[in-house]
């Protein structure tokens, strides 16, 4: 993973496009100019979008295949929001969602010296709900008709993770490999 750069937003904004990663992500297509706009202001408010990385073999030349993120990053009260963990259809099933979160994860609390990250998360998106429990997330709360998405007001479901249950939580996962 690396920081969002300028010759990523093509393929970033193509991703705002496919209809199977927008099911379960508020984004509407958007333009060119208007994908230049949401580069330039992440680059202003310090918020941390990075493009995710994928290697076939130690030799092969990274390939772009989606994007993550924290936003909102508040360093007074040590939180941040992570939005927008998007893979491409064919890097999906891989276990790349996981190790980019991981890395994700781990750079907000070690080396932004957050406390805490939150996430919000459509209830009918199981993937996602699967992986921030392999995470050590922990269910929060619920937002009725919190979203305005496809025509439909949705639900969501509110996770947090500590920085200690992320400590915690991967020492139990490593003690039991």
């Amino acid at each position: 993973m690396k920081p969002v750069e300028p010759e990523d937003l093509s393929f970033l904004m193509e991703q705002r496009w496919d209809t199977e990663l927008t099911e379960h992500i508020i984004h509407n297509p958007i333009s060119s100019y208007s994908q230049q706009q949401w580069y330039e202001k992440i680059c202003r408010n310090g918020d941390m979008a990075l493009s995710v990385f994928y290697k076939a073999t130690p030799e092969a030349k990274p390939q772009l295949v989606g994007s993550s993120g924290l936003y909102d990053i508040n360093q007074r009260h040590q939180r941040a929001t992570w939005k927008t963990l998007r893979l491409a259809s064919p890097f999906q099933g891989k276990g790349l969602a996981y190790e980019a979160s991981y890395m994700l994860m781990e750079y907000g609390f070690f080396t932004l010296n957050l406390n805490k990250i939150s996430c919000d998360v459509f209830p009918d998106n199981q993937k996602v709900i699967k992986l921030l429990d392999r995470l050590g997330f922990q269910r929060e709360g619920e937002l009725h008709q919190h979203y305005f998405h496809q025509g439909d007001f949705k639900d969501v479901l509110v996770y947090g993770l500590l920085r200690d249950g992320f400590v915690q939580h991967q020492q139990q996962c490593d003690q039991t490999i």
